[in-house]
């Protein structure tokens, strides 16, 4: 009968041991889950952020629009150069 009470023990410590890592599995799924889903929230911008872009939004646009001004005046530039670079020079009176 000592055979029978061994093979209960152990098989009571494995129900436990079984048991004890089931609940930490379950746990760290449930913890898992509920980091993930505060990481996943999204916070709306607060009015006063949402101004802040708009007015660099506006900057940007502004700054690109003066941006394009300068490479066409450039570009003018370097068609008037080469246009003066493939006019003939006036001739010399004597």
């Amino acid at each position: 009968m000592n055979d029978i009470g061994d093979i209960l023990q152990i098989a009571l410590i494995a129900a436990v041991f079984v048991a004890l890592l089931g609940s930490v599995c379950w746990i760290s799924v449930a913890t898992y889950r509920s980091v993930k889903r505060i990481d996943n929230q999204k916070i709306a911008p607060s009015d006063d952020l949402r101004g802040q872009i708009q007015q660099l939004q506006q900057s940007v646009d502004s700054i690109a629009i003066e941006v394009e001004r300068i490479a066409e005046a450039q570009r003018f530039m370097a068609r008037l150069e080469a246009e003066r670079e493939s006019r003939q020079a006036l001739p010399l009176q004597s």
